[in-house]
């Protein structure tokens, strides 16, 4: 649902990833966890940079939402932030 304060990141959250990687591991030294910042940040780019090459986020509505603000929002989602993306809305 739009304006909820959920983000999406083309190629998926580096530091939510990173939290859920190291999550309750007391065995992590600063070196490793660099190590896992760095491969997390590298693999997030990459996905990103496949996602942007393919146009984007694409949002799909299947239904009108009762206000039209939100349906508005959901159109919004495709392209914030500088990022490629497009809507297509079905109504029947």
């Amino acid at each position: 649902m739009a304006g909820r304060g959920t983000g999406i990141i083309l190629g998926g959250n580096p530091d939510m990833m990173i939290q859920h990687r190291v999550n309750n591991r007391s065995d992590i030294d600063s070196l490793e966890l660099d190590r896992i910042r760095s491969e997390i940040i590298k693999n997030t780019s990459e996905s990103k940079e496949k996602v942007q090459k393919v146009g984007g986020l694409f949002v799909i509505g299947t239904a009108r939402h009762e206000s039209r603000r939100i349906d508005n929002q959901l159109r919004g989602r495709a392209g914030r932030q500088g990022d490629k993306g497009c809507s297509r809305f079905f109504y029947h």
